[in-house]
């Protein structure tokens, strides 16, 4: 199993070396399956070294980066940590099922991957999933995107992974506004207010994320992703207040995403859209969403390079 000698500094390597393979049937109710799945789609869309010779600039080590940050906080369910099982009713649980089993859906469709049954969930649940291998009508277009995906990246050798990156967010993007509807129609008891202010505002960050075909291979991650999110579940403000420094900045804005009003939420969006039409402005993604959220003096020349790309025509 090739992959970055860096991981086994990390929690990802024991769940990464010890989780069963899918040989019979895929269980996403359990923690270890889902990462088990991430794993085999990683090692199968790498064929002649596309990504690298280990797989490091795979854009799927998000996926999995962040599912494992689910399982560490309890955003799962209260017992995941204890016997690896996903709670059907977990919010998080349920926006991570749209980006495992329906990639895993789409790399089988594509031919990458073994086409094993996929387990119902345990039991009624406030979300909808596939059961009796049935897809739910809302989770079709974001197969379909998958499968896009996996085709692209199933044989390819290129040394070019922007075509990779913008496919990849065109079918996380399909699946998380599954989500975002879903997060408006059902009661989220027992889950603290915010803790869901914090999920529906992650869902607009990842819009601006999307738009900017933000990198998420291995080395991207490491070097950006494992310090920006909260250890803990947020039942109170006070556990916002409570946070490291970079923790706590990130969460504020994610938050205050959230509550925006749609109209102005969807004005900004337009606009960062427009600002990141071209490579050469998504190759600055870091500084220029940093000056978007948190202007300040010392980022007043990423502020004038971000009207000057809104103005480009």
């Amino acid at each position: 199993m090739a992959h970055p000698e860096e991981l086994t500094t990390l929690d990802l390597h024991s769940v990464w070396t010890t989780a069963d393979e899918l040989t019979t049937a895929f269980d996403p109710f359990r923690f270890e399956q889902r990462m088990a799945a991430y794993r085999l789609m990683i090692q199968n869309t790498n064929p002649a070294d596309g990504f690298g010779a280990d797989n490091r600039h795979n854009p799927l080590w998000g996926l999995m980066f962040q599912h494992q940050w689910q399982f560490r906080t309890g955003r799962l369910g209260a017992d995941t940590p204890r016997d690896g099982r996903i709670d059907p009713d977990s919010p998080w649980g349920y926006g991570n099922y749209t980006l495992s089993v329906v990639p895993w859906l789409g790399a089988v469709a594509a031919g990458v991957v073994p086409d094993l049954p996929v387990a119902d969930p345990p039991g009624r649940s406030r979300f909808r999933y596939v059961t009796g291998g049935v897809v739910p009508e809302e989770l079709v277009a974001g197969v379909a995107d998958w499968r896009d995906y996996f085709t692209l990246v199933g044989g390819s050798g290129s040394a070019d992974p922007e075509p990779a990156r913008l496919a990849l967010w065109k079918a996380h993007k399909t699946c998380l506004d599954v989500v975002v509807d879903a997060l408006a129609e059902v009661d989220t008891t027992p889950w603290p207010d915010q803790e869901m202010a914090f999920l529906r505002g992650w869902c607009r960050m990842v819009d601006y994320l999307w738009a900017a075909a933000w990198p998420t291979d291995f080395v991207f991650m490491t070097a950006h992703g494992l310090d920006v999110l909260p250890e803990t579940l947020l039942s109170t403000p006070e556990d916002v207040r409570a946070l490291p420094d970079k923790a706590r900045g990130n969460v504020g804005t994610v938050i205050r995403l959230a509550t925006t009003p749609k109209w102005r939420y969807d004005v900004n969006l337009f606009l960062w859209k427009r600002i990141m039409r071209t490579r050469e402005a998504r190759a600055q993604v870091l500084p220029l969403l940093d000056a978007v959220f948190n202007p300040k003096p010392e980022n007043a020349a990423q502020r004038r390079k971000l009207i000057g790309y809104l103005l480009r025509p």
